[in-house]
């Protein structure tokens, strides 16, 4: 590391999935290990390996690891896979792979080839169950072996694709269609091998001094609240919570459990760890420490409110004082710059590779000097940590993320004020000089622990925990007593039992449990979820409880978005002061994100249209208004011929429209843009509010149309709505409000 490079930044990359494994078939119900082994794990690790000068820290969750390992040692086998490869499918197996085989991104994957965008528009973009089931018997077997070809090249990341052992895999993106048994035998293989090349990738690149591999407790527990469930008032005074689960027990063992299995797998043990979901209380440190762990990170809103006695804000301090370590308990804690981590997740993936590093290295630069100017021994460089998911965001960015990697390891490199360092060599050479006199109890999203705790249903689950906890603790005291006749249960199933027990701890259960989030597999989760507490007490010699028949969310998911359902005819000035105006809109709340960032600009778009006009509403985030001067808008509305652009800069009065014909598979430059003019009106105020007539878009009553809308800045993009993916509605005929009368 030069010495003129005056600031350092960490990147933490936090590779982490749920444990998909039943405990009772010993099958992954869900392919995402396997598939992200064949994309992002691997595709970091080789990018690095081209780019020596760039150190950063990865974190590897340890029951990702033996997920990792079983695929390798054919120990695992997945549900999509069993059925992907069959020769032939029952009625029930052709509605799974309709359901399953289109979750990729589809604006990257499927959009860009024409058989698998025909395969969806042929079962229907926006479908529910029963019309899956209506439409696969009109799926030939020929359409199915496409379909499960196309999903897996989809996933093959750009490290799959390299060398002599990509050619097969680019003449099966040339060919296209028509594939084979033995086609899906060679896209398969091909995620094999990556797999198998993970670990001792990241392992070299370990032992090469280049990356600090860090860990997490083994089955990715919420630490802070199996020490004490209790501590979530701390943050939310009035929050209902369940009976007291006061485990610190627990929470020392899938600590220690993680650090043995990490110097198994990696042959060193973690100096560090991610603590799930950048959880931590005091309680909590003293647990890691007690375990060895020499620093902890997590988000920048925990240090504010340390720093200020439980409130939000800076309180007075200055931004600075977040890019340096901080010491608490015994241990080194970092903290997450949100600002940043938040932009690569959520804006770059929509934009150019090269101005989205180029405003990514500024960032850091001026976070650097904001951080020299906040201490007075002026010898210490800034450390600005950046940390997020290692495999989600990739999904989003073009050629999973290469480009984009490529131009920020290069940049990494050659800057001369910016080094890119692993947070242990940082806290090796600038140990910790700062000290916190107390922890806030939080975690990276709002600084509390309501996302896995204080909701009716997540409370049930904590429920159902606590009494499989306390009957395997009366089973411990009883194999202890001496004065008992009987010897009571073996150490084996005692073990046997707390295994399970500490992987229905695990983070993932209770973050789909309840609100807000939710995916097409929450009953999935669910499932297993209960599959290890009935395995537990089966391993306590106990009957399973009834209870754990039933699932534990009685009722189903909530809608990701709700379609209009009257005609409406809102005044277009920014303002919502007219409550009536949206009332009968559609709804759609903006995803707060499995990935690690806090959330996007906007948390909720509003669309309706009365029978002349489209009215869209764009709500921003509370703290995000900073962030939309000098914005512009741009909305892409797309039918069966025509796709229609509208732009501007928030501040604008109209929009500039332009259209030009849908893709057909061939290259953009042979659709050009034509120039419609000025029309609609745009309102930017306490919300961002917009109309256009349908006849400026040159659309009739009835067509069924798709929009999502992107939010720019500059040259880089700050965001898209939905994310993934475009909403529909139809244009409303004369009958339409008559169809939708309601008292």
């Amino acid at each position: 590391m030069s010495a003129a490079r005056r600031t350092h930044v960490a990147f933490l990359l936090h590779m982490h999935q749920p444990l998909y494994v039943d405990p009772t078939t010993g099958r992954a119900e869900m392919p995402w290990v396997r598939l992200h082994a064949g994309r992002s794990y691997l595709d970091v690790a080789r990018m690095l390996e081209r780019h020596p000068g760039v150190s950063l820290t990865v974190n590897f969750v340890p029951s990702l690891v033996a997920q990792i390992e079983g695929y390798v040692a054919g120990t695992t086998r997945d549900a999509y896979l069993e059925v992907a490869t069959r020769s032939q499918w029952s009625p029930e197996e052709r509605e799974f792979l309709l359901k399953t085989l289109f979750s990729v991104h589809w604006g990257r994957n499927v959009e860009p080839r024409p058989r698998y965008r025909e395969l969806l528009e042929k079962r229907g973009r926006e479908v529910k169950p029963e019309e899956i089931a209506a439409r696969a018997p009109g799926f030939t077997d020929g359409d199915l072996r496409d379909l499960t070809v196309l999903f897996h090249l989809a996933w093959l990341g750009f490290a799959a694709r390299a060398g002599e052992d990509g050619k097969a895999i680019a003449e099966l993106e040339r060919k296209g269609r028509g594939y084979t048994n033995d086609d899906l035998a060679t896209v398969i293989a091909a995620g094999r091998v990556a797999c198998a090349e993970v670990l001792p990738a990241w392992r070299r690149l370990a032992e090469r001094g280049q990356v600090e591999l860090a860990s997490s407790p083994y089955y990715h527990p919420i630490v802070p609240l199996l020490c004490d469930s209790d501590a979530a008032r701390r943050a939310l005074p009035q929050a209902v919570l369940p009976e007291r689960f006061p485990f610190e027990a627990d929470a020392r063992a899938q600590i220690a459990r993680g650090r043995d299995a990490h110097t198994r797998a990696f042959g060193a043990p973690p100096k560090g760890m991610w603590p799930p979901e950048g959880s931590l209380s005091p309680e909590a440190v003293a647990a890691y420490h007690a375990e060895g762990i020499s620093w902890l990170a997590t988000d920048e809103g925990n240090l504010w409110r340390s720093l200020s006695g439980g409130g939000d804000g800076h309180a007075g301090r200055t931004r600075g004082e977040l890019h340096r370590p901080w010491r608490f308990g015994g241990v080194d804690l970092v903290f997450r710059d949100r600002e940043i981590s938040d932009r690569i997740g959520f804006a770059y993936a929509f934009g150019e590779a090269r101005p989205g590093v180029e405003d990514l290295i500024g960032r850091i630069r001026h976070a650097g000097r904001l951080g020299a100017a906040a201490r007075a021994d002026g010898g210490e460089p800034p450390l600005v940590s950046v940390i997020l998911d290692g495999e989600n965001p990739w999904e989003s960015y073009p050629g999973a993320g290469e480009p984009f990697l490529e131009g920020l390891f290069t940049a990494l490199e050659q800057d001369r004020e910016v080094g890119a360092v692993a947070i242990g060599q940082h806290l090796a050479a600038h140990p910790a000089r700062a000290t916190l006199t107390r922890l806030h109890s939080g975690s990276w999203i709002d600084s509390d622990f309501h996302i896995w705790i204080a909701d009716p249903v997540k409370n049930r689950a904590w429920e159902l925990l606590l009494r499989a906890r306390k009957r395997w603790q009366r089973a411990v005291d009883d194999a202890g007593d001496k004065s008992r006749s009987d010897a009571g249960l073996s150490a084996g199933r005692i073990e046997e039992a707390y295994g399970h027990l500490l992987a229905a701890e695990g983070s993932d259960w209770f973050w789909w449990f309840g609100e807000p989030f939710h995916s097409a597999e929450d009953a999935t989760f669910d499932r297993l979820f209960r599959a290890h507490l009935a395995a537990a007490w089966s391993a306590l010699g106990e009957s399973v409880p009834a209870e754990l028949g039933e699932p534990v969310a009685r009722g189903g998911p909530s809608r990701q978005a709700q379609p209009p359902r009257g005609l409406i005819s809102p005044t277009i000035d920014g303002k919502i002061n007219r409550y009536f105006d949206w009332v009968d809109a559609g709804r759609y709340e903006v995803p707060r994100g499995a990935a690690m960032a806090e959330g996007p600009v906007f948390t909720t778009l509003h669309f309706g249209f009365d029978e002349r006009t489209l009215y869209l509403r764009l709500d921003p985030a509370p703290d995000a208004r900073a962030r939309l001067r000098g914005a512009a808008l741009e909305v892409t509305i797309v039918d069966d011929a025509r796709e229609v652009q509208l732009s501007a800069p928030l501040a604008a009065e109209h929009f500039s429209l332009r259209d030009r014909g849908t893709p057909d598979g061939g290259d953009d430059v042979a659709r050009p843009w034509r120039d419609l003019g000025q029309g609609g009106v745009l309102g930017f105020g306490e919300v961002v509010e917009l109309s256009v007539p349908f006849a400026s878009l040159q659309l009739a009553p009835g067509a069924r149309i798709e929009f999502m809308v992107q939010l720019h800045q500059g040259e880089v993009a700050l965001g898209r709505f939905p994310r993934d993916g475009r909403l529909s509605l139809t244009v409303p005929d004369k009958n339409f409000a008559a169809d939708h009368w309601r008292v």
